[in-house]
C-alpha cells in the first residue's frame, strides 16, 4: 500500500476561502449517476464484488487504526486495501461483499502476498500492483511497465485473483502511451489526484480527474476505476476538503479511496477524519 499512496510530490496552495464558498454552495456536486463499483466476475466463486448502494462508494487502507471503522460500515460495501495479510485474515472474513485488495509494490511481493492469502485462507477478490519510481519498487521493474504488468497479470492468474493496479501518478504523467496496454490487461485501477489537489474542489480538479479516466477507459471501457483523494502530508486532515473533492468526482469514477501521505505525522487525527468522511457519506447521503 505504501507504494501506493506515497507519491505526494506537488506544492499545495492555500485556498480556505475558495474551500468554503464550495462546501456551502454545493458548486461541486457531481450528479450521482455512477455506475456500480463491481466489476466483471472472474470464475472463482470468491470473487464477490461491491453492491451498487452508494453511488461512488469509500475505501481505504486496512490498519489497527482504521480496522474499526471498516467493520462499522461493513453493510455499505466499498474497497479495502490491505498490506498485513495478518490483519486481512482478521478482518476480510467479517465484510463479504467489499472488493478486499491484498497490496503489494514489486512482483516478487505480489506473489508473496499472494502465496500469503492462500496459505492464510484468505477471502479476497484481488491482487493490487503499486508500480512506483520509488525504493519498494525494483528499478527494472518500473522500467518495463507493460511486462511488469503483464507478469502481475500472471500472477493473479496463478491465484485465481483479479488485478488491480496502481501506478505512480508521476510515472502514468511520463508514459502516457502505456495506459492502453496496461489497463487492457487490468480489472481495476486506481490513479492519484493528489497532483490535482493543487487546485482547490472545483471544475479544474474535476477536468483533470475526467482526462485521466479518459485515458484509463481507452484500452479498456468496462474497467472500474478508483480516484485516490490523499491527505496532504503537511497540514492537518481535513474531512471536509477531502469530501469536497468527492463531491466534484461521484459520477466520474467507480469509487473514491481515502490516502493518506503519512500515518505518523498527525496520530489520532487520521483515523478520526477517516471516520468522519464515513459518518458522511453513509450516515448522511446527502454528502
Amino acid at each position: 500500500m505504501s507504494a501506493l499512496v506515497f507519491d505526494v510530490r506537488v506544492r499545495f496552495v492555500a485556498y480556505a476561502g475558495l474551500l468554503a464558498m464550495f462546501l456551502s454552495s454545493g458548486l461541486c456536486q457531481g450528479g450521482e449517476s455512477a455506475g456500480p463499483a463491481s466489476g466483471p466476475k472472474a470464475d472463482a466463486p470468491s470473487k464477490e464484488q461491491p453492491s451498487a448502494q452508494q453511488p461512488c462508494p469509500l475505501g481505504t487502507g486496512l490498519r489497527e487504526e482504521t480496522a474499526s471503522i471498516i467493520l462499522k460500515y461493513k453493510e455499505h460495501p466499498g474497497m479495502v486495501m490491505a498490506p498485513s495479510a495478518e490483519l486481512a485474515a482478521k478482518v476480510f472474513p467479517q465484510i463479504p461483499g467489499w472488493l478486499r485488495v491484498l497490496g503489494a509494490p514489486s512482483l516478487p511481493k505480489l506473489k508473496e502476498s499472494g502465496q500469503l492469502g492462500r496459505e492464510m485462507a484468505i477471502p479476497y477478490e484481488s491482487l493490487t500492483y503499486g508500480l512506483e519510481t520509488g525504493k519498494s519498487t525494483p528499478e527494472e521493474e518500473w522500467h518495463d511497465m507493460i511486462g511488469s504488468t503483464r507478469k502481475a497479470k500472471d500472477i493473479c492468474d496463478q491465484f485465481g485473483k483479479q488485478l488491480m493496479m496502481g501506478p505512480g501518478g508521476r510515472l502514468m504523467s511520463q508514459n502516457e502511451d502505456k495506459y492502453v496496454p496496461m489497463t487492457a490487461l487490468s480489472e481495476f485501477w486506481v490513479f492519484q489526484t493528489q497532483r490535482y489537489q493543487i487546485d482547490p474542489p472545483g471544475e479544474q480538479y474535476r477536468k483533470n480527474v475526467e482526462a485521466t479516466v479518459k485515458k484509463i477507459k481507452e484500452g479498456n471501457p468496462k474497467i472500474i476505476i478508483w480516484a485516490q483523494i490523499t491527505f496532504p502530508p503537511f497540514k492537518e486532515p481535513n474531512a471536509e476538503e477531502w469530501l469536497a473533492y468527492r463531491r466534484c468526482i461521484t459520477d466520474v469514477v467507480d469509487g473514491a479511496y481515502v490516502g493518506a501521505y503519512t500515518w505518523d505525522q498527525y496520530g489520532e487525527q487520521l483515523p478520526k477524519a477517516i471516520e468522519t468522511i464515513f459518518q458522511e457519506v453513509y450516515d448522511k447521503p446527502s454528502k
